[in-house]
């Protein structure tokens, strides 16, 4: 398969998905860089992690350097994409198991965790590390076929 013939969709996934990181990232450093200023800002999703920002901002430019050679036709695009979900994909795991090490502290009735629910867990790094798979999955398609 040609780059030619696959530069839309690279294009396109790369640059939603740089999008989606790196708004989260900004807003993520913002809201923590906010509260170490002393301001309080709370938003739904956002933990408010200034360095979990920065990695989000990371994946984003990530994404956006494979829009980049999409764009000049390279086929180093598709490992921008692989490389970026991979990197969200793993920021989702370390989320998830945070979300498990904190249920289990619930389940098992240690006072920290008594007013615990899954809903004060879920957060942007969970979010986006799930929806990492689309991408993950489309550049894994499109490296089985070159």
């Amino acid at each position: 398969m040609d780059i030619k013939d696959i530069k839309g969709k690279i294009t396109t996934l790369s640059l939603i998905f740089g999008l989606l990181f790196t708004i989260s990232g900004i807003i993520e450093i913002t809201i923590g860089i906010c509260s170490i200023l002393g301001f309080e800002i709370k938003l739904p999703l956002f933990a408010g992690d200034a360095f979990g920002g920065l990695s989000l901002l990371a994946i984003g430019i990530t994404y956006f350097l494979g829009v980049k050679k999409a764009l000049s036709e390279d086929i180093r695009a598709v490992s921008y994409l692989f490389t970026a979900s991979i990197v969200g994909l793993g920021i989702g795991i370390i989320a998830f198991l945070l979300l498990i090490s904190n249920a289990m502290g619930f389940l098992l009735g240690f006072e920290d965790w008594e007013d615990w629910s899954i809903f004060s867990n879920l957060n942007v790094y969970l979010i986006l590390g799930i929806l990492a798979i689309i991408p993950y999955k489309i550049a894994k398609i499109i490296q089985s076929t070159t």
